[in-house]
């Protein structure tokens, strides 16, 4: 596919009748806000996720609230 065939696939005029000129405009106005966007991710830092607490929810079990349950809690099961 060319890219012509590409730019009109992407983009439609739903009203009006514009200049070869408007639509360079409209076209140059998007290119350019998708280079700041992606410059900006670009230079945005990484934030990292701490893994401090990463395996917490693997070891930690269901909570079974009700008469009992604190201490069936730690007998296998009790709950």
């Amino acid at each position: 596919m060319s890219e012509q065939e590409e730019l009109q696939q992407a983009l439609r005029v739903v009203r009006g009748n514009p200049t070869e000129a408007e639509l360079a405009t409209v076209i140059a106005v998007l290119n350019a806000a998708i280079n700041d966007a992606e410059s900006a991710d670009a230079r945005a830092p990484k934030q990292f996720r701490s893994t401090w607490g990463r395996s917490t929810a693997i070891l930690r079990g269901s909570l079974a609230p009700g008469f009992g349950q604190w201490s069936a809690s730690s007998r296998p099961g009790l709950d």
